[in-house]
């Protein structure tokens, strides 16, 4: 799999469009940014774009919805409030096949609706946009993107820590071993059903007390557990009401003095445009507007004056044809009957001039009916439409100046929130008390699926009945021995292949490399432990900060390459917290062969000219990311740091 372009559109500090297009056919992408210039943004738009609410961007966030994870990340510069995400990327370069994977959403309404639509090789296609959820767990399971995409102070933090629960159980995912989990889950449920069916059998009726006990211990976990998460979602409450006082403590003042002279300038801009629809207006109503009033009149006085210059263009024609004929030498009786006809005519027809119009009148009133009251309408319309929403601008203006700043409030809103804090402070020294009695109960269970299993495995021992039932209990209680001895030889020997691995990738960024000789994995707890040449074990504490850190990164590269996955490996403040000598060994080391597309997020601090100039053989694309303090957004430039001019 290779990104070849990501397009960000108003999203996170990315105003507009924003794309980041990789061409370059060397394996190293580099971005470069300051902090807080959007590097982790670009992340999380690339886990977003493939796995939405599934991804552990927003898993592990502190929103409690995915709709408002969605919306916290629209830019609103532009006033639409609409975002997309896109990212285009190859699966199999010898088919040339290619994939584009677009999410929309807006934050207009109160729920954020997301939009994904799917093209291959640039068409529509209705099956992977239906079903994208399934296609991509199997290019890249969400359980594992981690080991792709990760976060270098994430790193540096569980460098402090043993192996986390979380990074075990996507170890575990990764070598297959919850399925087996899910296999022995289903069998006991059967196991369970079976028993409760049973009478009579002393063995069996013991065998039920210790499942009982058993269900008992596990009941006190799912508690535990249900107690911690309602602990939590308490906690999420609190942080959402801290939320809501630091936006009643920001609408009660800051925001109004901080916009004050900008809506001052808003408000007299407003008032002149509503100034000048009022003043077209009162120019109009002294034109022919009010002629709409009587726009009826009009078309008669037009039909009217029409005929009235009919009559007089025949009675200047009959004069004239009465003058030729008075000048003509040889009268005719014939013409002058004629003439006296028309004359009869006109005179039966004739009728007193109502409007007596001009030439010049008539054209006047034949324009005003055609087009020129309609017109006139319809722009005093249009005026006085902008002049109200000019107003009604004014009034928001005037109600927003209008408010007053109480000091007094805006204290007791600060202490309302030093108190939420507090409250919020020992809910989560609670929580932690929680998590500690969830383990000693964690141990209760072990211990009661210890006897339980051993009592079973002697219980069948003694079953000598050919009662279906009980045969079907015994070989389900053989079944979940055999899954417990195939996981522990399944697990034993992927282990040994990952911490293998593991070793080769850490001798390789590791300075020191007789400190360690190699590394080990317990297959039962996945727990590492780190071994001399005399196969004596390395107290963790011995190590450096740094090596702890190239621990974990050794461990991500070598389930990576277990993984047996070709994708690209997207890496955030990489060398965060490493001195000179473990940077210059992952530069060097790392970085070029990690995958064959590896995209590093860096600040200048970080990727410095040295590590650059040592890692630039390998460099196919390189950005910057620019900043702009004014209108507080983000634009991609081609180049890292200006360092280099253009791209080779």
């Amino acid at each position: 799999m290779i990104i070849k372009k990501l397009t960000m559109h108003n999203f996170g500090v990315y105003a507009s469009t924003n794309i980041l297009e990789f061409k370059g056919k060397k394996p190293v992408v580099l971005i470069g940014g300051m902090n807080g210039r959007g590097k982790t943004t670009i992340l999380e738009a690339v886990l977003l774009s493939l796995y939405g609410g599934n991804s552990f961007a927003y898993t592990e966030s502190k929103y409690a919805t995915y709709g408002q994870y969605l919306k916290s990340y629209v830019n609103k510069t532009d006033g639409t409030l609409e975002t997309y995400v896109e990212i285009e990327f190859s699966m199999d370069v010898a088919r040339n096949e290619t994939y584009c994977v677009r999410r929309e959403w807006n934050s207009k309404g109160l729920r954020v609706n997301e939009k994904i639509s799917v093209k291959k090789n640039g068409e529509e296609n209705s099956f992977l946009t239906d079903n994208w959820s399934m296609f991509v767990e199997n290019i890249l399971p969400s359980a594992l993107s981690s080991f792709f995409f990760f976060d270098g102070e994430k790193i540096a933090e569980l460098a402090v820590e043993e192996t986390s629960e979380q990074m075990k159980e996507s170890i575990k995912a990764m070598l297959g071993i919850t399925v087996l989990d899910v296999l022995q889950s289903d069998i006991g449920k059967i196991i369970s059903k079976i028993s409760r069916e049973t009478v009579g059998n002393q063995d069996l009726q013991k065998l039920e007390d210790l499942r009982t006990a058993k269900e008992t211990a596990e009941k006190k976990l799912e508690q535990a557990d249900s107690k911690i998460a309602n602990l939590r979602k308490e906690l999420e409450n609190l942080q959402f009401e801290l939320e809501q006082l630091n936006n009643d403590y920001s609408v009660k003042g800051g925001g109004i003095l901080e916009h004050k002279n900008q809506l001052i300038k808003q408000r007299s801009e407003s008032l002149a445009t509503v100034t000048s629809c009022q003043e077209q207006l009162l120019e109009m109503v002294g034109g022919g507007l009010p002629l709409a009033l009587v726009a009826d009149l009009l078309v008669d006085i037009e039909t009217e004056g029409k005929l009235d210059h009919e009559r007089k263009i025949n009675a200047i024609a009959l004069e004239k044809i009465r003058k030729a004929y008075t000048l003509f030498e040889s009268k005719s009786t014939e013409v002058n009957d004629f003439i006296n006809y028309i004359q009869e005519e006109m005179s039966s027809t004739e009728q007193k001039e109502i409007y007596n119009l001009s030439d010049l009148n008539l054209l006047q009133v034949g324009s005003l009916n055609s087009a020129g009251i309609s017109m006139e309408k319809e722009k005093a319309q249009k005026l006085i439409a902008k002049r109200n929403q000019q107003q009604m601008k004014i009034d928001e203006i005037d109600n927003s100046l209008s408010v007053e700043i109480d000091e007094q409030s805006l204290k007791n809103l600060f202490e309302q929130i030093r108190s939420k804090e507090r409250v919020i402070f020992e809910k989560q020294v609670e929580i932690d008390a929680e998590i500690k009695e969830r383990s000693t109960l964690n141990g209760a269970l072990i211990a009661a699926e210890s006897e339980f299993g051993k009592y079973a495995e002697k219980t069948l021992v003694a079953l000598e009945s050919v009662d279906t039932d009980e045969r079907t209990v015994k070989y389900a209680h053989m079944a979940i021995e055999i899954i417990k001895m195939y996981r522990i030889r399944l697990q034993e020997r992927k282990t040994d292949i990952l911490a293998q691995t593991m070793t080769e990738c850490y001798k390789k960024l590791s300075n020191k490399k007789n400190l360690v000789d190699h590394i080990n994995m317990d297959s039962d707890t996945l727990d590492l432990h780190y071994m001399n040449s005399e196969g004596e074990e390395i107290a963790k504490k011995r190590l450096s900060a740094g090596e702890k850190q190239l621990m974990v990164i050794s461990l991500l590269w070598a389930l990576a390459i277990c993984s047996k996955k070709k994708l690209p490996v997207i890496i955030d403040t990489p060398l965060s917290r490493l001195d000179s000598l473990h940077r210059q060994a992952l530069v060097k080391n790392y970085f070029p062969k990690a995958s064959n597309q590896t995209i590093i997020l860096s600040t200048d601090s970080e990727i410095d000219e040295t590590y650059y100039g040592l890692m630039k053989k390998s460099i196919g694309n390189e950005f910057t990311l620019k900043y702009n303090d004014k209108t507080k957004n983000t634009t991609i430039k081609v180049g890292y740091f200006d360092w280099r001019g253009i791209e080779e």
